[in-house]
């Protein structure tokens, strides 16, 4: 599969790797909505710091600018690990500090576009096979399919645009509208 293949009114798209990808690829362009719309000052910027602000030992400071660099870590190593797992293995937690420490230097947000587009086509490239291998996710030992964990991966961006979404309206900054998709053809 290459990447020219996603769009939606193709035969990639019936499949549920091809619905994923298409619906995947625009949720990361949509994060990019938010992410245009977030004053430069407050890309470090933490409207409330607490114990309980707090994502694990990935994501201790929590800004925009350290949600955004998480979700492009965690995808990255997630893709990588989907694409090799053996059935049965477990699936370690997102955890590569040099990697975020990368992504953070220079221009990070060039920096998870690129991550991005390296994600894609690895997970393009997953063969039939690899997405009905079971494995256990190390986060709750979660037992999954990587078809199923793929998901679970939208999810977890999903969730972390949320996260985005409430710290743009705490800065008093404007929020794009969720479902501004582009390109408009979904899954």
């Amino acid at each position: 599969m290459n990447l020219a293949a996603l769009k939606p009114d193709q035969e990639i798209a019936t499949t549920e790797l091809g619905r994923f990808l298409v619906l995947f690829d625009r949720l990361v362009s949509e994060t990019e909505l938010w992410m245009a719309n977030t004053p430069p000052e407050k890309l470090d910027w933490v409207p409330i710091d607490t114990p309980q602000v707090r994502f694990g030992d990935r994501l201790t400071k929590v800004t925009i600018k350290s949600l955004y660099v998480h979700m492009a870590v965690a995808e990255h190593k997630w893709s990588y690990d989907l694409s090799v797992c053996a059935d049965g293995e477990t699936l370690q937690l997102p955890r590569d500090p040099k990697l975020a420490e990368r992504a953070t230097e220079g221009d990070f947000m060039v920096n998870a576009q690129e991550m991005h587009r390296k994600n894609m086509g690895i997970l393009s490239a997953i063969p039939e096979e690899q997405l009905a291998k079971r494995m256990v996710f190390a986060g709750d030992d979660s037992e999954w399919t990587v078809m199923g964990f793929l998901w679970g991966m939208w999810g977890h961006r999903a969730y972390h645009l949320g996260n985005l979404d409430i710290y743009l309206r705490q800065s008093d900054s404007t929020t794009p509208d969720f479902f501004s998709f582009n390109p408009k053809k979904m899954a």
